[in-house]
């Protein structure tokens, strides 16, 4: 089921404590050169599309919140951040609201890294008011299933699962090659901020056009490898994956 579909009636006889409400979540912002400005949100709204599928009874699929935390992409045209607060404060609202409507477990959909700090104040607080909270980040779960999807940002992982989600949307005629900007020899950028130092890695913050002009640093693959097909099979997987998951989460008794 999907709240924006219920009526209060309804919504006060359908959702209960042993109701996962399912929000997909994400950013509107810069994904390299031929990504969608939508992917970060569009990508986890698919899956809770497909899951609302496989369990209308038990799930009630949130409308999906496109905005996120992304101050160190701003610099490219048409990313927006909200700030870590005002997230933080947004998500709380929602969570909120549902457990005043009976709800106690909630599962996140995420598709952007930068709201994980506001993703787990958010689930504490769920957790302190009695129910519990889960969060998958796709990216990093298609990568463990599979470290041949391993993907950075808006490279070549993205950019797949956008082909095979909305191909019209994906233009290759902009694809170029990737461009970074590392810091030294021996200080190399392996991911936006990841830096490769002395056989470790080291967090260091810099705005991203500055680092990697094209927005896009694909780590093992790149844009140019992407196909609607490793798209699919990345949303079958990974669909397959949450809803063994919830099947597991229904079980849970989070009555304390």
């Amino acid at each position: 089921m999907y709240l924006a579909g219920l009526s209060w009636k309804k919504a006060e006889r359908l959702l209960s404590d042993g109701t996962i409400a399912v929000m997909p979540l994400g950013s509107v912002e810069e994904h390299g050169p031929i990504g969608p400005l939508g992917t970060d949100y569009l990508i986890p709204e698919e899956f809770a599309r497909r899951i609302e599928a496989s369990f209308p009874n038990d799930v009630v699929v949130l409308p999906a919140m496109p905005y996120g935390y992304a101050p160190t992409l701003t610099s490219f045209p048409g990313t927006i951040d909200i700030g870590i607060e005002t997230l933080t404060a947004v998500l709380n609202g929602i969570a909120t609201g549902m457990l005043r409507s009976g709800v106690r477990k909630f599962l996140f959909l995420n598709g952007h890294g930068g709201n994980n700090v506001a993703l787990d104040r958010v689930a504490l607080e769920i957790y302190r008011a009695g129910g519990q909270a889960a969060t998958i980040d796709w990216w990093i779960l298609a990568g463990q299933l599979n470290r041949e999807w391993i993907g950075g940002h808006g490279a070549g992982q993205e950019a797949a699962m956008m082909m095979a989600l909305r191909p019209e949307w994906v233009d290759r005629s902009d694809l170029c090659d990737a461009e970074v900007n590392h810091f030294s020899d021996a200080l190399r950028n392996t991911h936006l901020h990841q830096i490769s130092f002395g056989g470790g890695f080291v967090r260091m913050i810099r705005d991203v056009r500055d680092s990697v002009p094209t927005g896009g640093f694909g780590g093992p693959d790149e844009s140019s490898a992407a196909t609607p097909e490793w798209g699919d099979r990345m949303f079958d997987a990974v669909t397959e994956y949450i809803e063994a998951f919830i099947r597991e989460f229904l079980k849970l008794d989070v009555g304390r």
